[in-house]
C-alpha cells in the first residue's frame, strides 16, 4: 500500500524567528537546528541551544514520535525523535511531522523519507534559486511511501539501527587504525628504524 504523507502526518513548518535566532542558556526552550546533527545525521541532543520565548503555541514543539525532515539546502533527510523533550521546537527550515496514522511508525516513515527513491522525488521538486534548494511542504506532502504491516516496518528500523551502529564502529576503528599508523610512523621516524 502507499500513502502520501499528508495522510500519514500532520506537517507544520518550524518556528519562523523574526530575527537571527538569540541564544540564551537560561532561555525558555531548546532550539533543534542543522548544526545539532552529527555526519550520519543523527540528533545531538545533548547539545541544544536555548531562546527564550514568551508565548508559543503547542503546534510548534517538537515531541517524541514526531519526525523532522530538513527541508532547505542540498541534503534533505528526516530524522525521528525517540527520546523525550520538553519545551523544544524546530528551526523553520524543518518540517515538524506529527505522525496521525496507526498504520506506520515513525522511525519508518523517517527511513521511507531517507531512501533514493524519496530523495530523487524530493530533489527534483525543490525549488532552486539564488540561496539554498527549498523542498515545498506542498511537494512534501505529496510523497507517496510504502506502508508494509508494523512488523516489516519494525525489521527495516531495526536493521537500519544496527547499519547506523556498524557505520560507526567502523569509523572508530579508521579512527583507531590512522593513529596507531601515525604513532607508528613518528615513533619509526625518531629512532630511524
Amino acid at each position: 500500500m502507499k500513502l502520501k504523507i499528508k495522510d500519514i502526518a500532520d506537517i507544520q513548518i518550524g518556528y519562523q524567528f523574526r530575527k537571527r535566532i538569540k541564544t540564551e542558556p537560561d532561555g525558555s526552550h531548546a532550539i533543534i537546528q542543522m548544526r545539532d546533527f552529527d555526519d550520519r545525521n543523527n540528533l545531538i541532543y545533548r547539545e541544544l541551544s536555548r531562546v527564550r520565548l514568551v508565548e508559543l503555541p503547542d503546534k510548534y514543539l517538537v515531541n517524541k514520535n514526531d519526525v523532522l525532515f530538513l527541508s532547505r539546502g542540498h541534503s534533505n533527510f528526516a530524522f525521528a525523535i525517540t527520546d523525550s523533550l520538553e519545551n523544544t521546537i524546530a528551526a523553520s527550515y524543518f518540517f515538524i511531522l506529527k505522525v496521525i496514522s496507526e498504520k506506520v511508525l515513525p522511525e519508518y516513515l523517517a527511513w521511507c523519507i531517507n531512501q533514493a527513491p524519496a530523495q530523487k522525488h524530493l530533489h527534483s521538486s525543490a525549488r532552486r534559486g539564488t540561496h539554498m534548494p527549498l523542498v515545498p511542504k506542498s511537494a512534501f506532502e505529496d510523497l507517496k511511501v510504502h506502508v508494509p504491516d508494523i512488523k516489516t516496518q519494525k525489521s527495516i528500523v531495526e536493521l537500519s539501527r544496527l547499519l547506523d551502529k556498524e557505520s560507526g564502529l567502523i569509523k572508530k576503528i579508521q579512527e583507531k587504525r590512522s593513529l596507531l599508523i601515525r604513532s607508528l610512523s613518528i615513533k619509526a621516524a625518531k629512532t630511524g628504524n
